[in-house]
């Protein structure tokens, strides 16, 4: 359908002088993009989290007539953004209860519980009239009832009877025609509908108390009354973007508002036996792993990217306090005031004097910049960034960090963010039966945890030959060497018999050779010793990123002064 233009620009015009208005039923101070108008979307009204964007499609507003209906639909989208979900995150943890309860393909609770609880909050004032006229032009539609699309979501029929009864409306003013088959198909449909809605809302604060019950009423009519599979009405859908990985990653720690809503729901009786056990086991790390989009299928490339970010964050937890930034020393001192251009690099304004003199509106166009120069000419003063070479042990005795949690992935993470946070570099070599390589020093925090998720599973067999290669190479400029890896090392080492001369050749060629096993052979640890290694004897498995944590602030002090 193409528009006159005439007609866009009527619609255009109508947004322009509601959008202030559409956010006052929120807040007045909102930071959110200029909605857009657009024909492509598959709904009448879409929203993008990330880009905190809403897009309204002109052709349905157009063919249904909504033009004295775009101020409600504009403060429902706000919604989205202000309170429900509110963020991506949100979002993920929603998905994942549901998939625990409802593990459907293609078809999704989440957005219409969202828009129920916009709805009843902005459905006590004028725009409830708006809002109906929206419903009633999609519930109207032909393909909804000639081609028998409700048979195919009857839960959204269902959800229609939901608004008569928040509404107080009479029976079918938004069902419609079909109410008495629906009625025949789902006998006690409209009393359902009376204590879903006298319950959902009394279940306030917990977001996830409310929608676990929304759920356990909602799956009922999940039962297509044709060609037995579901196809969701996306009219009103008007979710337009997904959770990231690193909302995923975040959503994969359970909050208590989580876990309180799962026990609610289980006690009480909401879901069968067998549901009730799946939401329980949904506080579990392996449980929430396996409720990712696209597990267990052909479309999983997205999960290791997602254990990536979530492994990043719990690194983040054990160096709460991370080394600070280098300082210039004596040797270097400020030059005197200039304006930046836009040339020059960004690390050269003067934030703090481009503030105190310009304020931050004029400041932020034109900055100062302030250089810095050697006080002395020639005199220079060494700067140390440290290199660090790891070699991670990732056989079948380890679990694979993409499914279940590996502590000495979880070490390696954090020996790496805190040598990048003191300004060094990482390589790293992942062994099993043969060598996995990131053998370009990287300062990347994000593509150093995504070559971490490797995994090989098979036999163990230490890379002592890539070793001697990188004590040639890096001499003089020694990195530190760390092995991560259990008493599997020790028949590595007595394997060949050149391994215990490269072993020495690594303790003399390494800022440190530091060796983190899980509990070797007290012998084995008085040979490594004596042949010049630092070790480092892991009782549990567990203790792995706790010990790494400390090694780091070891060898990476924070500055104290």
């Amino acid at each position: 359908m193409s528009l006159p233009e005439a007609t866009w620009k009527r619609i255009m015009a109508e947004i322009q002088r509601h959008w202030p208005s559409a956010q006052a039923h929120w807040s007045r101070f909102l930071l959110l993009n200029d909605p857009d108008l657009s024909n492509k979307t598959e709904s009448v009204a879409q929203i993008a989290l990330s880009t905190r964007q809403i897009t309204l499609n002109a052709d349905l507003i157009a063919k249904h007539d909504l033009f004295d209906c775009i101020e409600a639909l504009l403060a429902h989208e706000i919604g989205h953004h202000v309170r429900y979900p509110g963020t991506l995150v949100v979002e993920a943890r929603m998905r994942m209860l549901q998939k625990s309860i409802i593990p459907l393909e293609g078809y999704s609770l989440t957005n219409v519980f969202q828009d129920l609880m916009i709805n009843e909050y902005l459905g006590k004032g004028e725009l409830q009239s708006q809002m109906i006229r929206i419903y009633r032009a999609f519930t109207s539609a032909p393909a909804f009832h000639a081609e028998m699309r409700w048979k195919r979501d009857p839960a959204f029929v269902f959800y229609m009877a939901l608004y008569e009864t928040l509404w107080q409306l009479p029976m079918a003013t938004l069902i419609g025609e079909i109410e008495p088959e629906f009625r025949e198909a789902f006998p006690g449909y409209r009393a359902e509908a009376h204590i879903l809605v006298h319950n959902l809302f009394m279940m306030e604060p917990n977001l996830y108390t409310q929608f676990l019950y929304f759920t356990s009423v909602m799956s009922r009519y999940l039962k297509p009354m044709i060609d037995q599979q579901l196809q969701q009405w996306m009219a009103c859908q008007c979710g337009g973007d997904g959770p990231s990985p690193g909302d995923w990653a975040d959503a994969l720690t359970p909050t208590d508002a989580e876990r309180q809503a799962i026990e609610r729901a289980a006690s009480a009786g909401w879901f069968e036996e067998d549901q009730a056990e799946r939401l329980r086991k949904l506080n579990e790390l392996e449980e929430r792993i396996a409720s990712l989009p696209g597990y267990g299928t052909d479309n999983s490339a997205e999960i290791p990217e997602v254990m990536a970010a979530h492994y990043r964050g719990l690194a983040e937890r054990y160096l709460v306090k991370p080394p600070l930034l280098p300082r210039y020393g004596e040797a270097i001192v400020p030059t005197t005031l200039e304006e930046w251009e836009h040339s020059d690099p960004i690390s050269e304004i003067d934030w703090l004097t481009t503030l105190m003199n310009r304020g931050p509106q004029l400041g932020v166009a034109l900055p100062f910049k302030r250089m810095r120069v050697a006080e002395q000419e020639g005199y220079d003063v060494r700067l140390w960034q440290p290199r660090l070479e790891i070699y991670l042990d990732i056989s079948g005795s380890m679990p694979n960090p993409i499914y279940h949690l590996n502590a000495m992935t979880l070490a390696a993470q954090i020996l790496t963010l805190a040598t990048t946070r003191a300004g060094g570099s990482v390589r790293v070599a992942m062994y099993s039966s043969e060598p996995v390589l990131y053998w370009s020093w990287c300062r990347s925090e994000i593509e150093m945890s995504r070559f971490l998720m490797h995994y090989i599973g098979g036999g163990t067999d230490f890379p002592f030959q890539l070793l001697a290669r990188s004590c040639e190479e890096c001499s003089p400029d020694n990195p530190i060497r760390i092995v991560i890896s259990d008493s599997d090392f020790d028949q590595n080492f007595e394997a060949h018999p050149d391994n215990r001369g490269i072993f020495i050749s690594a303790a003399e060629n390494s800022a440190h050779w530091i060796l983190l096993l899980h509990r070797p052979d007290p012998e084995r640890v008085r040979l490594y010793k004596a042949l010049g290694a630092d070790i480092i004897s892991i009782d549990e498995m567990k203790d792995f990123p706790r010990l790494a944590t400390r090694l780091s602030q070891a060898l990476f002090p924070s500055d104290k002064e």
